[in-house]
């Protein structure tokens, strides 16, 4: 789908960072196409392009003076491939900047598609284009897609995604972060534009995307709750990143002003017995910072969760709630946005209750509500 739009004065230079085969150099063409003003999209991979092809080898030999690749093992026994730079190599990242300044100075928009290794490199850019107005966007997606675009592609040597993917991001703060995966190339495009096109009021919009691994930290320091150490938190978070590598669920992650003030799942094997045995997945685990609820940020972070299921033609979908007062708001909220009782009672610890017993009124005594969604 070919789109139109009008790049105001504030955006000069889109700089997209992201490991191999995240679909930097898609995102980067797409761009170009949508915006009537002409961006020129410079990528490293066009820059290594200018070296001669002695300089350097993609086979796993050594290359003294250019880039190379060596075999290494992740503390897991999964084989990597690091990226080696020689001196010449080096000299040649110095050149890239120099060439992207040269050409934003002559005023020309541009698009720059790169391998950053976190917050050190991206720092250096940042320093060198510290004159032009940039919008940084984190470009990604989940492991085991990269590994399968990289032996799709067949020019990439194996292990180099999984390389780069727990290095490029580390500590790096973007404008946007967007997941190629999980959403469709035109919905990816609107997202950089709608800050490219307004970036005085970038800080003021809300931005939901799937968890990254370099939200874990964050998410620790910020939501560890007094009922859970730091250390329990953290393996939690662990356990929901692993999961959602594995496809089981994609949690959605809610910023404003680069702050996280929220998260939920869509978990696609529910914990409800009643919504395991029909295939309905469940939102799971919705949580808004209690000093920015009722600003509309749980409607906006359902929906998104509702729109991911609608993708994936789920027909219906399934949320759980507390009984207590203090699942009050929630109540009312999911009643608002039409989750109505699903007709199978209560569970306690994930198991249907039995008339007569006694269940202590805490957060796993659940009752299950439910919406259609086509």
């Amino acid at each position: 789908m070919k789109m139109t739009g009008r790049v105001v004065d504030s955006i000069q230079i889109i700089y997209l960072n992201g490991p191999s085969s995240s679909g930097k150099t898609t995102l980067a063409k797409a761009l170009q196409n949508s915006f009537e003003k002409p961006f020129l999209h410079i990528g490293v991979d066009k820059i290594i392009g200018w070296m001669p092809d002695k300089i350097n080898n993609w086979t796993g030999g050594e290359a003294p003076l250019g880039y190379s690749w060596k075999q290494g093992k992740e503390e897991s026994g999964n084989p990597i491939q690091e990226l080696q730079a020689g001196p010449f190599a080096q000299k040649i990242g110095e050149t890239f900047r120099e060439v992207v300044l040269a050409l934003a100075k002559m005023g020309h928009h541009l698009i720059i598609d790169d391998v950053s290794f976190g917050k050190g490199q991206v720092d250096e850019w940042k320093k060198a284009l510290k004159d032009f107005r940039v919008l940084w966007v984190g470009v990604s997606a989940p492991l085991h897609v990269l590994e399968e675009r990289e032996k799709d592609r067949g020019n990439r040597i194996l292990g180099s995604a999984r390389g780069q993917f727990h290095k490029v991001h580390v500590d790096v703060t973007y404008d946007l972060e967007i997941d190629t995966h999980q959403a469709t190339l035109a919905e990816n495009i609107e997202k950089v534009k709608s800050l490219a096109t307004d970036h005085k009021n970038k800080k003021e919009r809300i931005l939901i995307r799937p968890l990254q691994k370099t939200d874990i930290s964050k998410i620790v320091s910020r939501y560890s709750f007094p009922w859970a150490t730091p250390e329990k938190t953290e393996a939690l978070w662990n356990t929901y990143y692993e999961e959602q590598e594995s496809g089981i669920r994609t949690v959605a992650i809610l910023e404003k002003n680069c702050e996280i003030l929220g998260y939920g799942s869509l978990l696609r094997k529910s914990v409800c017995p009643f919504f395991l045995s029909s295939n309905i997945p469940e939102i799971n685990a919705i949580w808004i910072d209690e000093d920015h609820r009722r600003q509309g940020l749980g409607t906006a972070l359902i929906k998104w969760i509702e729109n991911l299921a609608i993708e994936e033609e789920h027909e219906q979908i399934g949320i759980g709630v507390g009984l207590y007062r203090d699942y009050g708001p929630a109540q009312q909220l999911y009643f608002q946005l039409g989750y109505i009782p699903d007709g199978s009672g209560i569970t306690y610890k994930g198991q249907p209750t039995v008339a007569g017993q006694t269940y202590p009124l805490d957060d796993d005594l659940l009752l299950w509500l439910i919406k259609a969604l086509l």
